[in-house]
């Protein structure tokens, strides 16, 4: 099953016509595909901030090797410092749950996709007026996107709108799966890069380029180290 849906998920696929989705009513096409791209926009902004500092840290990285061993030194310690303060800005990160062992790959992002529409979007913590804006103002609309993306699907055909909702499965687990494995990453280096926070500047040195090396060479970073800074 996952690896039908990853082969129809492939951009520019011009192959299927919509396999299970083929005997699905158009309500139900309509609604499922329009459910899906949103929770692709709701988890792209955030695996963009992810992927970018990563990129970011690859590429300070490889400049750093310009420098002698004390500016160096210092160019790495900011690199990780400023990638792993997304640990502590919780509200431009989502909190996806893990896939169960059993669970099927359409159920799993079903969950998932429900899980966010119930889910609101988080707004930084503020203090004093600004607080008081943030209660009277509410979440920001989508209001306008939300409608121009319904009335683009619903003008498409149903065979078209049965391949759409096979693609938008596979793409949607496949970024779901790279945004947690990025998201493990930063978690994991954050963790060490505080351990390493009182120790002289000498065996700290050896550490930050470990663990950065450690990082730039994970699966999770080399599945997306291609794609472009956004």
């Amino acid at each position: 099953m996952l690896n039908i849906l990853l082969s129809m998920a492939k951009e520019g696929s011009s192959e299927g016509g919509g396999g299970q989705f083929a005997r699905t009513s158009r309500d139900t096409l309509i609604n499922t595909a329009y459910k899906l791209h949103r929770t692709r926009c709701r988890i792209l902004e955030p695996y963009r901030r992810l992927k970018n500092g990563l990129k970011e840290l690859q590429d300070d990285y490889l400049k750093s090797k310009e420098a002698n061993a004390l500016m160096r030194y210092v160019k790495l310690g900011q690199s990780v410092r400023e990638i792993t303060l997304l640990e502590k800005q919780y509200w431009k990160l989502l909190n996806i749950p893990p896939q169960d062992g059993s669970e099927e790959v359409i159920p799993y992002v079903e969950r998932i996709a429900n899980l966010l529409e119930e889910t609101p979007i988080s707004l930084p913590p503020t203090r004093g007026i600004g607080a008081l804006l943030q209660s009277t103002m509410g979440k920001p609309s989508e209001s306008n996107f939300d409608q121009t993306l319904y009335d683009s699907i619903k003008s498409r055909k149903n065979d078209e709108l049965a391949k759409d909702c096979e693609m938008l499965y596979g793409q949607v687990y496949r970024l779901i799966r790279k945004y947690q494995g990025l998201k493990r990453l930063i978690k994991e280096l954050h963790d060490r890069y505080e351990s390493t926070r009182h120790f002289p500047i000498v065996p700290r040195y050896a550490m930050l380029k470990k663990m950065i090396k450690s990082t730039l060479r994970a699966p999770e970073f080399a599945e997306i180290c291609h794609e472009q800074t956004e």
